[in-house]
């Protein structure tokens, strides 16, 4: 493995793969034989020292894939439009993006009722089209904009990235073809007046108030694709400029969570369980193979490359080519000069709402956690909003040589959305109740709930559930410590140990709760709605080291420090108060403590460390030793060892 990945980096050197240039002009197209090199490999494995390199990597892959036979723009465009971006098979990709978007001409209805398919159809055909209009027969290029003609691309209808997919595509087409309507029978002209404010002033909302999809595991990488078509081809100068400056924004909010190879971060956007693996071994959540792109890692990166199914690694490529954009060099020069451990705390704001995140990176895992509070204004009713869907209150994740499967969450169970009406709750681990209140410290986090009698109970949406890794958790013991049962877990790079007051069990009742090679701890009153727990981590120090690095050992070590040195209270009207609290003293010393409060009731300083009421911050998109940026300021200042460098939205 090693000789070729040295064999590889000597081919970088000479330029044998490059495609185009910084400006997009055609040099050498790929070597067939490196590409038959690359085929040794058991695993698809992008490699590289830096963004170039790694973007190239990615690229030769895509070139190498074995391709499905079907229609899926999707997923299995970008594969045919890297050919030709390339010089490579050009003949088949055209062949097959012509039949590819005649079907769909030939299935109108079906592309109306795609749901979303419609918002990614508009993005990568856009996307591909300017990127290789140049090599296309005009041919292809009647029938993309015949296609492009039968979108709607002033609705305001789904989320942010669907929005925009279509609503950015929709003004490129209108600079594109003088002549352009679309299905609404809007014309170019109008289109052009509709959509431009629009999509400058969420442009700018990204950069003032971040990206409300900031470190969503599933879909910010897609709000950077469209942010970067614009940067690349908008021939209005005022979008291309500032699409270009929020795509540096966006590319440096991913910096503070990324941790050699892993991500850490409280998502504002999941899609159950699995969607939470964002450790080094992570291949199924697009977030961790987008930071890696820009970042890199110790490690090469394993990426899952199968073209027609819900595919990551062809979605970088709109990440990945070379062309003109490409992220500020010193944002990967600041991060390769991380320190550990560090902590930050960063903000994501909502119409309604805000997240306000602490994170701490320790050198092998990371522990984020999060408060959501409405404005005040917002307050009423807030227990039933869209800001519960897909988000989770505690993060935690670590490297791992075994599994993807490194994460740990303490979950509550909701519903799609938050709404009376619904009676099916989602899969397990999408979105989080309400009334769980978290509050983390260094390398410890408390938590307290105490979900509202009347809050959707048919089915029941307020039982806590645990779930563990068995094969991320390589060692796990059950001991009682001061009266309670505590689970301690070795992970091969670090240890942590969870407890709740309450009695619990690994669940075997029912199975709700069953999550593959889990084993998933609830509460064995399954009616109670009010509880608590305590979390500890801790890097396997030389005061926990084995000599014989007996895991057992270690974690008994661990243990005897948490007798030793925690406590854990519940106030006296825990059981009967609206507003139950805890106080836990961590190994470190540190007092943490915990009120309950409502998600129709403001903070008013329910959590504190060490007697000091905390303050929630709702004033930096981004604070740390290495990055701060104000909300709403139109300037970010990273902190390097060459000074302070500025990124500023003119």
């Amino acid at each position: 493995m090693k000789l070729r990945y040295i064999g590889f980096c000597i081919l970088l050197s000479l330029g044998m793969v490059i495609c185009n240039d910084s400006m997009g002009q055609k040099r050498s197209p790929f070597s067939p034989s490196v590409l038959e090199n690359l085929q040794n490999d058991a695993e698809p494995v992008m490699r590289g020292a830096t963004y170039e390199e790694r973007s190239r990597s990615l690229i030769q892959r895509m070139l190498q894939a074995k391709l499905a036979k079907e229609d899926n723009i999707k997923y299995l465009s970008p594969f045919y439009y890297v050919r030709l971006w390339c010089d490579y098979e050009t003949e088949e990709a055209i062949s097959k993006l012509t039949d590819m978007y005649q079907y769909q001409l030939d299935h109108v209805d079906d592309f109306y009722q795609s749901g979303s398919d419609m918002d990614f159809f508009a993005h990568a055909t856009m996307h591909g089209y300017l990127l290789t209009k140049d090599k296309m027969p005009e041919k292809l290029r009647k029938k993309i904009k015949e296609f492009m003609k039968i979108g709607k691309y002033t609705s305001e209808r789904g989320t942010l990235n669907m929005r925009m997919m279509h609503q950015t595509s929709g003004f490129l087409c209108a600079e594109e073809w003088p002549d352009f309507v679309d299905a609404d029978g809007h014309d170019s002209s109008y289109l052009k007046d509709y959509l431009r404010g629009r999509i400058l002033n969420v442009l700018k909302q990204f950069f003032t108030d971040n990206c409300r999809e900031a470190d969503a595991f599933t879909y910010i990488g897609t709000n950077l694709q469209y942010v970067r078509m614009l940067a690349e081809f908008s021939r209005d100068e005022e979008i291309r400029k500032t699409a270009a400056i929020t795509y540096q924004h966006m590319a440096a909010q991913l910096m503070l969570p990324w941790n050699q190879g892993l991500y850490c971060a409280n998502p504002p956007r999941c899609k159950g369980w699995t969607n939470l693996y964002t450790g080094n071994l992570s291949t199924d959540v697009q977030i961790v193979q987008l930071a890696w792109l820009f970042y890199g890692s110790p490690d090469e990166r394993i990426i899952r490359l199968t073209a027609g199914k819900d595919n990551f690694g062809c979605f970088n490529f709109w990440m990945a080519y070379q062309r003109t954009v490409k992220p500020l060099p010193y944002l990967e020069a600041l991060n390769a000069e991380k320190k550990y451990p560090y902590r930050f705390d960063a903000l994501r704001i909502d119409e309604r709402h805000f997240y306000c995140r602490s994170t701490y990176q320790s050198q092998n895992y990371g522990l984020s956690t999060q408060t959501i509070e409405a404005f005040p204004e917002k307050l009423k009713g807030f227990q039933y909003t869209y800001a519960f869907k897909e988000t989770k209150n505690l993060h935690l994740v670590w490297q791992s040589d075994v599994s993807n499967a490194s994460v740990f969450s303490v979950c509550h169970d909701n519903p799609e959305r938050p709404q009376r009406h619904q009676t099916v709750s989602n899969k397990l681990g999408y979105g989080e109740n309400p009334y769980h209140r978290v509050l983390g410290y260094e390398r410890s986090a408390i938590g307290v709930y105490n979900v509202a009698d009347d809050y959707m109970n048919q089915p029941t949406f307020y039982q806590m559930y645990v779930p563990f890794s068995r094969k991320g958790i390589k060692k796990r013991i059950v001991k009682e410590i001061n009266g309670m049962r505590w689970v301690l877990c070795h992970t091969g790079s670090m240890m942590f140990a969870f407890t709740t007051p309450e009695a619990w069990d690994f669940d075997t009742v029912d199975g709700k709760y069953t999550i593959k090679d889990h084993d998933v701890l609830t509460l064995k009153d399954r009616n109670r709605r009010r509880g608590s727990w305590v979390l500890e981590t801790t890097e396997i120090t030389r005061q926990y080291k084995d000599a014989q690095g007996n895991q057992e050992k270690e974690l008994a070590k661990f243990a005897g420090d948490i007798s030793k040195k925690t406590k854990f209270t519940r106030s006296t009207d825990y059981e009967t108060s609206d507003t139950p609290a805890i106080s836990y003293t961590n190994i470190q010393g540190d007092v943490l403590e915990l009120t309950f409060f409502s998600p129709e009731t403001a903070y008013t300083g329910q959590y504190k460390v060490n007697g000091k009421t905390v303050k929630l911050n709702t004033e930096y998109i981004s604070r740390s030793d290495y990055m701060q940026q104000k909300a709403g300021s139109n300037i970010v200042q990273f902190y390097t060892k060459e000074g302070t460098k500025t990124l500023k939205l003119e």
